[in-house]
């Protein structure tokens, strides 16, 4: 199954393991997603040393929607340059909004509510 879901609105969140941020940040997704604010949602590691260290950030933090793996060549792509930067998807796949640096769950919702 496609961690973007065509049709619905959604968050991709780029995440460094050693990001403070990060961290205290990242729960905030599983919420949007829990509460139906948005219908999907996925993390991608990125300025990481091992799989090992994103286990352990996935370990620590209790998130439980999907994480994948990414390299610089993703960075590049989605234009990453700091941490947390998440995008909002809208229902038709297009970047509604991005954002860098910590957001609260307020934030994060009022900006996937306005992807609607």
């Amino acid at each position: 199954e496609s961690a973007i879901r065509p049709g619905e609105a959604g968050v991709v969140y780029f995440f460094a393991p050693w990001c403070f941020y990060c961290k205290t940040s990242i729960d905030n997704l599983d919420d949007l997603v829990d509460s139906g604010a948005v219908a999907w949602g996925t993390a991608v590691a990125l300025d990481y040393e091992s799989a090992a260290e994103v286990a352990e950030f996935v370990a620590d933090t209790g998130i439980s929607l999907p994480v994948l793996m990414g390299d610089g060549r993703t960075a590049a792509g989605w234009s990453v340059r700091g941490f947390p930067t998440y995008y909002v998807i809208d229902a038709e796949g297009r970047i509604h909004s991005r954002s860098v640096g910590y957001s609260t769950k307020l934030g994060m919702r009022w900006r996937a509510w306005r992807a609607r």
